[in-house]
């Protein structure tokens, strides 16, 4: 039976008056095919182009200085007021001209605005459609976009950065692995010859409208400072140059953390450079600073305090120097038996060894005073100045710094290999000072310190070491008034190839041969073997020298013997003549 017209219009207006009154469901409705306007092609280019997980955000972005550009996506969210009802999301892209579209909101423009501005014209368009339901419009993703680097960079030419990318990620992108400030090199000495470096100081930055910034980006890895670190904009132009250190570079010297030759720039101050050289981490509240130039064929210096120093301009072969207010401070560390091991200020020329001892607490009851030694040294040299055969260890050379006795071997000496051998042997492991530490900390001997000095006092654990060919090598109770040869026999005796008993002593590292030698505490019992060398490769390097040498001596032997015999003959042959022809 065919229901009455009536009876099926009146709930069908009911039900939609109730879809209508419904907050949460007013939201879902979908507005027809022909009123979406959607940019799909840029939606897709976009998400194909930077993945959301390859973009990594130090924090939310600032909504007051982000700059929107193409590219950037948004969402919007229209509903989910009511528990279990979720918001309707739809993404907008900022499309290639510049202008963000919402479905049911409108057009916007967005490019070169900042996000603030951006989401507030969408939120009020979205608030005028939908009255009674919540909605927002939020950043999701920043664009890519694409900046161009050139200068000297291992790999210029276009690179992708994000929106949020500064400067160093643009030059970061053509090194690979390669940190940017590995390009510098402002430690190394100037040289006579031009050689160019990579002027990290004096990128330059320019816009689409022509606008050009000149970046100290060195100064950044130097201070943290990301004023010296700018964003990049869409299809800025990243040029890196280089600096003739001898002609465009300032020096600057003296207590920095990273003293070299720096490129000159043209807003450059004495304290920008201090700065750079100096690192947030030195104190250079007090300090004074020299600034040295040549005019007329003359040099002058200006010396000022460090705040001055913001005033005094800088021109390119200047020489910046700078002294720290306390120049002889330093440090001394104390190791070993002591109280409190660590490192302590100390006044360099004046802090004496027994204020540094008093300053960690003091010995210990373990501690060994005949074994106490200082060790002094200073910056590690080149290890180029050594003959590399003759190195025996990777370890780091501990040459003392402007030590006259480094040359390269093998120029002025008839050192053989084992000598040369032993000769870097002895010159990198023997960085004690040559006092007697022992009468210092007992008082009878006036030892100053310098920076970087550390005191090493041994524990006395009571045992001797015995070791070398030995039996049983190992450590042996210390007993007083045992010789060498009685320690020995409690380490069961000497080995099948053992030779030579040696006591070391603790307090020099004199070898004492003889099974007789009283053995003091901290001394050790060595006994030696028959000659060998330590490696075969060494080995065979050493017999082929000495082939050399026993060949090179075989041959002046028989040139001597050969000019003898010429020498001989000729003479007799010219006294022969001289008597023939006086007889005739």
């Amino acid at each position: 039976m065919p229901l009455p017209v009536r009876g099926i219009v009146l709930p069908v207006l009911a039900a939609v008056c109730c879809l209508c009154a419904s907050p949460d469901v007013a939201a879902q409705y979908i507005p027809p095919a022909a009123s979406t306007a959607r940019v799909p092609t840029l939606s897709g280019a976009a998400r194909t182009a930077r993945p959301t997980e390859d973009v990594v955000l130090a924090g939310p972005v600032d909504a007051e200085t982000y700059l929107v550009g193409p590219g950037d996506v948004f969402v919007v969210s229209v509903g989910g007021g009511s528990v279990g009802v979720p918001p309707r999301q739809t993404e907008a892209v900022v499309s290639a001209d510049g202008l963000l579209v919402i479905a049911e909101a409108g057009t916007f423009r967005a490019a070169g605005r900042t996000l603030a501005a951006v989401r507030a014209d969408a939120a009020a368009a979205l608030s005028r459609q939908y009255r009674n339901v919540p909605t927002d419009v939020a950043l999701v993703a920043p664009r890519r976009f694409a900046v161009y680097v050139s200068g000297a960079v291992p790999l210029p030419g276009r690179q992708t950065v994000t929106a949020l990318g500064r400067v160093e990620d643009a030059i970061a992108a053509t090194t690979g692995e390669l940190n940017p400030l590995a390009l510098a090199d402002y430690e190394t000495p100037t040289r006579f010859e031009v050689e160019r470096r990579v002027a990290l100081r004096n990128v330059t930055v320019t816009d689409q409208d022509g606008a050009v910034r000149r970046v100290d980006l060195f100064r950044y890895y130097a201070t943290g400072d990301l004023a010296y670190n700018p964003r990049l904009v869409d299809g800025a132009a990243v040029f890196v140059p280089t600096f003739d250190p001898v002609r465009e570079g300032v020096a600057v010297a003296g207590d920095v953390e990273r003293p070299g030759t720096y490129d000159w720039r043209p807003d450059d101050t004495a304290a920008a450079l201090v700065a750079v050289a100096g690192g947030p981490g030195l104190d250079l509240a007090d300090a004074s600073v020299r600034r040295t130039r040549v005019v007329g064929g003359q040099p002058q210096s200006v010396v000022v305090s460090l705040a001055e120093a913001r005033t005094l301009d800088v021109a390119p072969r200047d020489q910046i120097s700078v002294v720290a207010a306390a120049p002889d401070a330093g440090y001394a560390s104390a190791v070993g038996a002591v109280a409190f091991p660590g490192t302590y200020p100390i006044v360099s020329g004046q802090t004496t060894l027994t204020a540094l001892v008093e300053a960690a607490g003091g010995l210990t009851d373990q501690a060994l005073l005949r074994g106490a030694y200082l060790e002094r040294t200073a910056r590690t040299e080149p290890q180029a100045a050594l003959d590399p055969l003759a190195y025996p260890t990777d370890r780091p050379v501990t040459i003392a710094m402007f030590d006259s006795t480094v040359t390269s071997l093998g120029r002025l000496s008839d050192l053989g290999l084992v000598g040369r051998r032993y000769y870097v042997q002895e010159y990198v492991s023997t960085p004690r000072l040559s006092v007697d530490v022992p009468a210092a900390l007992a008082g009878s001997l006036d030892l100053r310190l310098r920076d970087g000095d550390r005191l090493v006092v041994p524990r006395d654990l009571g045992v001797v070491r015995v070791f070398g060919q030995v039996s049983s090598p190992g450590y042996v109770p210390y007993d007083p008034g045992l010789t060498a040869g009685e320690y020995l026999a409690r380490a069961g005796g000497p080995g099948p190839a053992g030779t030579t008993v040696y006591t070391v002593d603790a307090r020099t590292g004199r070898f004492t041969a003889g099974p007789e030698t009283l053995v003091q505490p901290g001394d050790a019992v060595f006994v030696d073997r028959p000659p060998t060398s330590d490696s075969p490769e060494f080995e065979n390097l050493a017999i082929q020298e000495q082939r050399e040498e026993r060949e090179a001596a075989r041959d002046r032997r028989q040139f001597l013997f050969q000019t003898i015999t010429t020498t001989v003959t000729t003479l007799g042959f010219l006294i022969g003549t001289y008597f023939t022809a006086t007889r005739n």
